[in-house]
């Protein structure tokens, strides 16, 4: 195949043969497998290195895109069309999918010796420049690790590169590994690895599989994993699946490299991730996408909430046969061959570290993220998720079939984030991030109740010149969410947005004028107490630029479904109450029985809701009082959150927690029928780093 206005180029190639181009492999050596493998397995690591560098490729869409690429390609090396003073990660990409389709056997390009030779005067060109980015993420993770999966990718090829530009890249990835740093240091240790297997370096792949696998730990009050399941990174800041999705990945791409080999994860650590894998990030997932609560500032970037791990859950089967049904599962709903409730089952958890609730139903996603005081805010950093100022502040994301908010972001209202009570800005200026990485939280309310199946959450918003009371109580087909004591001084409207998604067929609610329940995209919203709603289903427009100065400022136009409750200007003590039934839909809505649900209470001190059908009783005390109401009592002497299943059975038992996570006791008094004693439960709760988790005691019959 020849390129003919590269030529140029080939001549650029003699010069740099008349140097040195003397074809030469590094691993001049091999190992017997049987003897060595254990001791010195870098031919063993390098074949699975460069084989899961080669999984997933789809050879036509390579083809395509390597075509492309080449006739943008200058004679000396660089590309037509890059930005070279906004230099992130296109040349390098380029360059390996150039190497990916050289050294693949199916590829129409595989061996060509005039791809071979654009790869070497690419490269060269790459070195030369040596570039350097403000970040230093692309100078000490993304660069040497693209350069190591080049190299190694290239060790399979027809032809071999320069010895003295191989030898030269290599020191180029050279970095000081100092570690402590979460999934940063799993970035950074991978390059370590592929350095390892390309200089046969004993010592280099002992501080890489060191470093790969620190992370892999639960430290109280530091990053990574925390004791409730959840991810810190940059602080106290939750990164289930934005740090946290790197650190699975790099986790699980090195329990997979050196399994079987002297360097293989050790048990406990390897159980650590599993847990993690399972119990949390993989939850996180609708069908393929991601819950948008857990994507931190990746929020900002177009196709963030896309999981693309379908090779990873691959390799955790590999690694885990024990879970192969639940992996299986998992793989066909992110590969979308099962629709989004495939193989799910129901669960609900809160994450007491993090102030993050998700509720997991084969029918649906809805989940909560609030921030305290012993948090912080989702971050801005290097100019993304700008106006993300209200991310923690009481988001819910709603799922049915996943993509609900995929690439919605450039045009959402960002003071209209779904589920949070805010002032009603007139431009998204209101929404700006003050400072980047990372601003604490303002209360000390934030919790939830869990028995890993139902569960209540509640968060006591003081932030940006609003406060409000606001819960949510979580059952099989519905969710309730109140909000009460809504109060604010601002010159704004204040507003609590139901929803903001992606428009899809038509908005159905009761009457023109006042809206009883709405549906939409199969999702019901009820409100039993009324409200001044406002209900949009036209066009927005965005641009990925205002919320991320690495994006593209293309203008997007599309029309979005927005709800929202408007408590007018200078609001005091004004309150709001809607149950979200997310796979009633139209069939169903006129028939719900809402009967069934009673909202026993909802003031500032109290929210309240009885289930009647699941015979349970959920309670926010936001301070020391009594709840008496429908036959039933319950007096707690301090702040907490309560929830009573089994009510009127001699099975009933009571879930508590502190969402100030300040208080070792709370007594509980209950009578669950008037025909009942009061029976007083003395309640000791967790503490240290268990402070805010949920605790259960039986309900005593006399």
């Amino acid at each position: 195949m020849q390129i003919p206005h590269l030529k140029p180029l080939f001549t650029a190639l003699k010069r740099i043969a008349s140097i040195n181009f003397l074809v030469v492999a590094v691993f001049a050596c091999c190992f017997c497998f049987d003897a060595c493998a254990q001791n010195e397995p870098f031919n063993l690591l390098m074949k699975r290195i460069a084989g899961d560098l080669q999984t997933g490729i789809n050879d036509q869409e390579l083809a395509n895109s390597v075509s492309s690429n080449l006739k943008l390609l200058n004679s000396d090396g660089s590309w037509k069309d890059i930005d070279y003073a906004r230099l992130q990660y296109d040349p390098l990409r380029r360059i390996k999918d150039m190497a990916g389709a050289y050294v693949r056997p199916s590829s129409k390009f595989y061996g060509h010796a005039d791809l071979h030779g654009a790869i070497v005067i690419s490269l060269q060109n790459w070195l030369d420049r040596n570039p350097k980015n403000k970040n230093w993420w692309f100078n000490d993770i993304f660069y040497p690790q693209a350069i190591g999966q080049i190299l190694i990718l290239m060790r399979d090829g027809k032809q071999q590169l320069p010895n003295q530009l191989g030898e030269a890249l290599i020191q180029r990835m050279s970095r000081k590994l100092k570690g402590g740093d979460g999934a940063n240091t799993s970035d950074e240790a991978l390059h370590f690895l592929y350095r390892a297997c390309l200089t046969k370096n004993k010592a280099t792949l002992d501080s890489a599989a060191t470093y790969l696998f620190e992370p892999i730990s639960i430290i109280d009050g530091k990053g990574g994993v925390q004791v409730d399941g959840s991810y810190y990174q940059h602080g106290k800041q939750q990164a289930i699946a934005s740090y946290g999705k790197v650190f699975v990945e790099n986790s699980v791409n090195a329990a997979y490299y050196l399994r079987g080999t002297d360097y293989a994860l050790s048990e406990t650590k390897f159980d650590i991730l599993l847990n993690y894998l399972r119990q949390t990030f993989i939850k996180t997932i609708r069908g393929t996408f991601y819950d948008f609560n857990v994507r931190g500032r990746g929020i900002s970037r177009k196709d963030s909430l896309e999981s693309r791990i379908s090779g990873m859950i691959k390799k955790i089967e590999t690694l885990d046969p024990s879970h192969s049904t639940f992996w299986q599962a998992a793989a066909k709903r992110v590969s979308q061959q099962q629709d989004a409730a495939y193989g799910v089952t129901k669960s609900h958890h809160h994450y007491w570290k993090s102030g993050y609730t998700l509720n997991v139903r084969p029918a649906y996603t809805f989940s909560v993220q609030s921030t305290s005081i012993r948090t912080l805010k989702t971050e801005r950093g290097n100019n993304e998720n700008i106006l993300g100022k209200f991310l923690a502040t009481g988001a819910t994301n709603i799922q049915r079939t996943g993509s609900e908010y995929a690439n919605l972001m450039p045009l959402w209202e960002w003071d209209k984030i779904p589920g949070t009570t805010s002032r009603d800005y007139a431009t998204d200026s209101g929404a700006t991030i003050a400072k980047e990485w990372g601003i604490a939280g303002t209360t000390t309310f934030v919790g939830g109740v869990s028995d890993d199946t139902y569960g209540v959450s509640a968060y006591h918003l003081n932030d940006d010149g609003v406060e409000a009371k606001k819960a949510w109580f979580f059952f099989d087909n519905e969710v309730v969410c109140l909000g009460a004591g809504i109060s604010s001084s601002s010159p704004q409207h204040i507003t609590t947005t139901v929803n903001q998604t992606w428009l899809r067929g038509k908005v159905l609610f009761d009457t023109a004028k006042t809206a009883k329940w709405i549906v939409h995209d199969s999702i019901a919203y009820i409100f039993p107490k009324g409200g001044t709603l406002t209900i949009g289903e036209g066009s927005q427009t965005g641009s990925w630029y205002r919320i991320n100065h690495f994006q593209s400022k293309d203008a997007i136009v599309a029309k979005v479904f927005k709800a929202a409750i408007d408590h007018g200007i200078r609001s005091q003590n004004a309150s709001y109450a809607y149950i979200v039934a997310p796979a009633a839909g139209i069939k169903n809505i006129q028939k719900y029985k809402t009967d069934m649900i009673a909202i026993l209470k909802n003031t500032e001190e109290i929210q309240a809701v009885k289930h009647t059908a699941l015979n349970m009783l959920q309670v926010v005390f936001y301070k020391a009082g009594t709840l008496s109401a429908d036959n039933l009592y319950v007096k707690v002497d301090k702040p907490c959150v309560v929830y009573i299943k089994s009510l009127n059975t001699a099975q009933a038992i009571l879930y508590i927690a502190d969402p100030t996570q300040e208080n070792r006791n709370i007594k509980v008094e209950v009578k669950l029928s008037k025909n009942e004693n009061n029976r007083l439960l003395n309640c000791d709760l967790p503490v240290g780093p268990l402070a805010g988790s949920t605790a259960s005691f039986k309900i005593s019959q006399h």
